[in-house]
């Protein structure tokens, strides 16, 4: 098996895709982002993997994630490096819609000092969820990849890619 060449299938298709310009694939991912609610979230420390599924909002430019525990916190605490996807039901060939994202997460727990200030500042009621003893777990993207098979019609590569920095 060639993992070097399977790994570089879409980067070596990328460097001649079509590319929608930054501003308007910011625009089709948050808009993907926001009329959706489920993600998998994937943390790994180590040997250590685990993936997630879990409820998500989208505020300010981050994924806003609540959490009563869970074995996602034993990776989050050595590493906040995280990944996440969201996606449609494949129905068949032309039906592909996804988006991955890599980021780095911050995670605030009731005991925090910090926790009120963090929640208030996303519009989300404090004292609401240190009742419940939720953890907040907010991810802030550095990379998040597109893919719509519609993408084609308009002229564009399927796949795209959006680099925050």
């Amino acid at each position: 098996m060639n993992y070097e060449e399977a790994a570089s299938f879409w980067t070596e298709k990328d460097k001649h895709a079509a590319k929608i310009p930054a501003d308007e694939l910011r625009i089709v991912i948050e808009n993907f982002i926001k009329a959706r609610s489920t993600c998998a979230l994937a943390v790994a420390d180590g040997d250590f993997i685990r993936c997630t599924p879990l409820t998500y909002k989208y505020r300010a430019g981050k994924f806003v994630i609540f959490s009563e525990g869970g074995l996602k916190f034993r990776a989050l605490k050595q590493n906040k490096h995280t990944a996440l996807a969201i996606y449609e039901e494949y129905k068949g060939p032309g039906s592909a819609k996804s988006l991955q994202v890599t980021g780095i997460a911050k995670v605030f727990g009731v005991d925090d000092p910090d926790y009120t200030e963090q929640l208030e500042s996303l519009g989300i009621n404090a004292s609401h969820m240190a009742k419940l003893r939720l953890t907040l777990i907010l991810i802030t993207p550095t990379t998040l990849e597109y893919l719509d098979s519609t993408l084609k019609e308009q002229g564009y590569h399927p796949r795209q890619q959006l680099t925050i920095s």
